[in-house]
């Protein structure tokens, strides 16, 4: 997700927040996974940002959406860098095996590249889409954060595989209204925003930012959440998670988590403010909508026979279906020509209350994070 630096609150004083002690999360009652999920994701340890780590938590925490794989962005950072130290400690935490392959590690050349002439090493997450896709006997929904690179290399490969089971792209990425600015995410990988967004796809468009740097004028999912109101009652291991991430740790990933929680590093991550653009918007995959219960806002799951999936109204966001020109400046403007693509694009229901609406419900599903062991 775009670049970011760490802001601690300074003289925050955690007067109505604690370090949780508890060593079990409450018990997550919701339905058997059932949304097929494919994530690709620019996540990275060392961090390059923690947005990344606090929705691979959210991703995990949502009991409908069955992570099939996740391709891990910017294949040649990963050797550096490996995502594959977070996947592997939710993995352990959550009992699950979900598989992380690295992406390709170069931009595409140009928007019709298929990404062939890459280093084998770097094969392997175009590999797992197009292998996911071909094994599912289901539509897929496919997520991306961060660069779209990977999505559009099996899209340049196997167009029509992805138009017979993509049943559809979540992409977080983009500048919603000013076309003189070009967006974190898009400047990752040119060649494969304009592939992607000139595809005939099912895309469901979130912009990062809508106005320029850090703005957003309703079209963009940006908004900003203390640490304390996210994690406050996060299980204890989770927590240990988030501290390994943000503090950069070099020790043994897996049995850091299963160490009780230091109170001096636990304040020290309560007192910190992170920007985030995707985590609860996840929930719109399975149908959630994020309401208002009892002065508090959740991630409810859909009513019984009401249509899952992300649609035009999940509480206080939805989308809308709107008409888009990619140029070859990478740069999507509205637009009727016989180009024109057709996009459901973000947008915010309830500005005044959307960002508190957000953390919320964030917490609300890191609160009840599935641990199921804690072991070596």
């Amino acid at each position: 997700m775009p670049r970011v630096r760490l802001i601690a609150l300074a003289g925050l004083v955690l007067t109505s927040w604690s370090c949780p002690r508890a060593l079990a999360a409450p018990a997550n009652s919701a339905p058997a996974p059932h949304v097929p999920v494919i994530y690709c994701t620019d996540l990275f340890h060392p961090h390059e940002d923690p947005d990344d780590h606090f929705d691979l938590a959210t991703l995990y925490a949502l009991p409908e959406l069955d992570v099939k794989c996740i391709v891990l962005d910017q294949g040649e950072r990963q050797t550096r860098q490996p995502g594959r130290i977070p996947v592997a400690q939710l993995n352990h935490l959550t009992g699950r095996n979900v598989p992380a392959h690295a992406g390709l590690g170069a931009q595409l050349k140009q928007p019709d590249d298929t990404g062939l002439d890459q280093p084998a090493e770097f094969q392997a997450g175009v590999e797992a889409i197009l292998r996911t896709l071909r094994e599912s006997d289901r539509l897929v929904t496919l997520i991306a954060v961060g660069s779209l690179r990977d999505v559009a290399a099996a899209w340049n490969r196997e167009p029509n595989l992805l138009r017979a089971r993509v049943g559809r792209l979540l992409v977080f990425i983009g500048e919603a209204s000013r076309p003189d600015f070009r967006e974190y995410n898009v400047g990752l990988d040119p060649a494969a925003f304009i592939a992607v967004m000139r595809s005939d796809l099912p895309v469901a468009w979130v912009p990062c930012i809508d106005g320029g740097p850090w703005q957003n004028a309703g079209h963009a999912s940006f908004w900003q959440a203390r640490h304390a109101e996210l994690l406050a009652a996060a299980p204890p291991p989770l927590v240990q998670y988030f501290i390994y991430a943000l503090e950069k740790e070099k020790a043994e990933p897996l049995g850091f988590l299963a160490q009780p929680v230091d109170p001096a590093r636990c304040a020290k991550l309560f007192a910190q403010q992170r920007n985030l653009w995707c985590a609860a918007v996840f929930g719109a995959v399975a149908g959630r909508e994020v309401v208002e219960r009892n002065g508090r806002f959740e991630s409810v799951p859909p009513a019984a026979g009401k249509a899952r999936g992300i649609g035009r109204d999940h509480g206080v966001f939805g989308f809308r279906e709107i008409a888009i020109e990619v140029g070859d400046d990478a740069v999507a403007r509205p637009g009727e020509s016989p180009e024109a693509r057709r996009v459901w694009q973000f947008e915010i229901r309830d500005r005044e209350r959307y960002a508190r609406a957000m953390t919320e419900a964030t917490a609300g599903l890191l609160q009840t994070f599935p641990i199921t062991s804690t072991r070596k």
